[in-house]
């Protein structure tokens, strides 16, 4: 397991490799999904990092705080941060999420984890901060889209 920025820095990277330039809210949903996927599968956590249900959706503070500064604008490239390489495995797992939602704009992918019935919906209450999204209810949610996919869909693959 791995903390939230050596995701994001994964993601980063893999981005970079595909010439695309993520902005911070892209990057906070890929990494939320990437997350609910691993816990979905079966994998278990990417990470131990706190997920919060915020007004906008759901927000891993620690990853927030590290990317606001670029606001609504790309992260660069040479912002990659971290200092740990995820495992062989964790790498392709990351990269079949990314090929299937890391050409979604930050809206597309925030209306994903705004749906009714998803995680964040179950535990948002307007105007209580600080509500954790907890692992359980992110899984079970995962593994309810997974079972709903057609049996054909390979279960490796998260789409």
């Amino acid at each position: 397991m791995y903390n939230v920025i050596t995701i994001a820095d994964a993601i980063l990277k893999i981005a970079k490799e595909a010439g695309r330039s993520l902005t911070p809210m892209q990057l906070m949903k890929l990494v939320y999904i990437a997350h609910g996927w691993s816990l979905g599968l079966g994998r278990g956590d990417l990470f131990q990092d706190r997920i919060e249900a915020w007004k906008y959706g759901p927000v891993i503070p620690d990853l927030y705080h590290a990317t606001k500064v670029w606001g609504r604008g790309g992260i660069p490239f040479d912002r990659i941060v971290g200092q740990i390489e995820v495992d062989k495995d964790t790498e392709k797992f990351l990269r079949e999420v990314f090929g299937k939602y890391g050409n979604m704009n930050g809206i597309t992918l925030s209306n994903l984890t705004h749906k009714s019935d998803t995680p964040w919906d179950q535990v948002y209450r307007e105007g209580v901060f600080n509500i954790e999204i907890p692992d359980s209810v992110i899984e079970a949610h995962y593994k309810k889209l997974l079972h709903e996919r057609s049996p054909n869909t390979p279960a490796s693959q998260p789409n």
